[in-house]
């Protein structure tokens, strides 16, 4: 407050001395055009120049008066941009409030209009940096909390199970219960395993330097062999698994092991949650003239709540009555499905209703040579 006190205080003195020195100018120039005096009093003399020329007289006098105002001006500039210096270094602060705005852009006048508009650029974008660091470092301690849960939960089983073999000094449990035990702890295991592995799978894929490994591949027959290998899951589930191409044949370029991964990770959804399905449809075929292939991963289970369905593709999100021992999901495999789909330069979206819940997911058919 102090400092703008003074920064006014300056503006005022200069205003005040520089319409002393314009006048004094002004007089020298007009008793310099005066060709012969005939007043030896100064102002006597200006007042006769006025009478025998008045329009030089109003010449001068309009001159000085523009090239004063024109000082001001630039006085009254100095004086703004002291104010926007200060209101840029309360910016660090303001910064940290999302709701703050920047500055306004019509305070300082239309000469700093596009200082402060470019000022106000760079707040936005330091706003937004922050708001987005907030998001990542409430999204890690998220996920160290959410794999902590999901590791602990298994591992106290498994503690819990092979400590009652390991203490049963006495003998007293049989040969059934010590299976029994064992297979509970070897499950539980097996939980551990399938976070691990899907918790390093999405940190490979979320990384900056994250490259697919192209190649030609045929779609159709990739899907129709992954049909194949869970037929017989899928019948012991009570469920048909197929997969119907159109044309039989679909080739294009990708990263074949990531896309598997992809499809397996759909499969195994439907085979988890889709709850009183009787069939998985793999369905694929060529659409926009011949440049996307559009795949659809359906069943006719349970549908997915219209709450979730957004959400489905969050790291670590499990609709509720999804967190159970039984499916044991880890929430990381349709994250997963989405970065991969995202680095093909694709994109996947989930339709569900009480008839079908379908997982669909469109990819480029490049060609070969186009790919760098």
């Amino acid at each position: 407050m102090q400092q703008g006190r003074l920064v006014w205080l300056g503006f005022w003195v200069k205003t005040f001395v520089s319409a002393l020195l314009f006048v004094f100018a002004g007089v020298g120039v007009l008793l310099v055009l005066e060709r012969q005096w005939m007043s030896e009093l100064v102002l006597n003399q200006l007042r006769i120049s006025w009478q025998h020329d008045p329009m030089v007289f109003l010449a001068v006098a309009i001159a000085v008066c523009a090239m004063w105002l024109l000082t001001v001006r630039e006085f009254y500039s100095q004086v703004l941009l002291v104010k926007l210096a200060e209101e840029v270094q309360n910016l660090e602060v303001q910064a940290r409030e999302t709701k703050s705005t920047g500055l306004d852009l019509g305070k300082y006048g239309w000469r700093l209009r596009p200082l402060t508009s470019a000022i106000n650029g760079v707040f936005d974008s330091a706003q937004t940096a922050m708001i987005e660091e907030r998001a990542i470092e409430r999204s890690k301690d998220e996920m160290i909390t959410n794999v902590s849960h999901d590791l602990r939960t298994p591992l106290t089983s498994i503690l819990g199970y092979l400590g009652l073999i390991e203490n049963d000094v006495d003998d007293k449990l049989s040969k059934s219960e010590m299976a029994k035990y064992a297979d509970i702890a070897y499950n539980k295991a097996g939980q551990m395993k399938s976070l691990v592995e899907d918790l390093f799978d999405y940190t490979q894929v979320r990384q900056v330097d994250f490259q697919l490994h192209w190649a030609p591949l045929d779609l159709a027959a990739m899907l129709q062999q992954l049909a194949v290998n869970y037929e017989l899951e899928a019948k012991n589930r009570g469920l048909v698994i197929s997969a119907i191409t159109k044309p039989a044949t679909i080739e294009m370029v990708g990263d074949p092991d990531r896309l598997a991964r992809v499809f397996m990770n759909l499969i195994s959804n439907a085979l988890k949650y889709g709850e009183g399905a009787t069939f998985i449809r793999l369905a694929a075929r060529i659409v926009d003239e011949g440049k996307v292939v559009e795949v659809r991963v359906t069943n006719n289970g349970e549908a997915i709540p219209t709450e979730s369905v957004e959400r489905l593709f969050d790291r670590f999100y499990r609709v509720e009555r999804s967190r159970n021992t039984k499916t044991g999901g880890t929430g990381l495999g349709l994250a997963i499905v989405s970065s991969v789909i995202e680095a093909h330069g694709g994109s996947v979206r989930v339709e569900s209703d009480s008839e079908l819940t379908s997982f669909i997911i469109r990819l480029p058919l490049q060609d070969q040579n186009e790919i760098v």
